[in-house]
């Protein structure tokens, strides 16, 4: 009984080794060609003081600094009061593309701070961020 446990343990470790060897593989790929490098010309924006339900937009520019063309694959807020837009066409290199975001400020109150992560075809992931200092007469905070 004994031998059999130790055979099935066995097996379970070196089942585990080796899927945690995929998945090194396929993060070691994201540097593979086909990668590029992009720049933002602000990667974070100050929208200053707001009134709650206000709805304000900043266009984000970046520039495809590398030698692939550029594939944003998708964004992701820390927020649903975050909406994005993005293109949905590869930027060429040299060539510039814009993220739109757009932050409702229904229900927020005081110093606001949300980030965009930007996942596409480049090594590193990219990270964007808004501020905004929100007031709501419905919701004093008072510090």
């Amino acid at each position: 009984m004994r031998g059999l446990t130790l055979f099935m343990l066995t097996i379970t470790l070196l089942s585990c080794t080796q899927k945690a060897e995929k998945k090194r593989d396929v993060t070691s790929s994201s540097a593979e060609p086909g990668n590029t490098e992009i720049v933002f010309t602000e990667p974070s924006h100050d929208f200053g003081k707001l009134e709650a339900g206000e709805i304000v937009l900043f266009s984000f520019v970046f520039t495809n600094e590398g030698p692939n063309d550029y594939l944003i694959k998708e964004l992701h807020s820390d927020c649903g009061c975050v909406k994005t837009n993005f293109p949905e066409q590869p930027v060429k290199p040299g060539e510039t593309g814009v993220i739109e975001v757009e932050l409702d400020t229904s229900g927020l109150v005081g110093r606001e701070y949300k980030t965009i992560e930007v996942l596409g075809n480049t090594k590193e992931l990219k990270h964007l961020a808004i501020f905004a200092e929100v007031k709501n007469e419905l919701l004093e905070i008072k510090y």
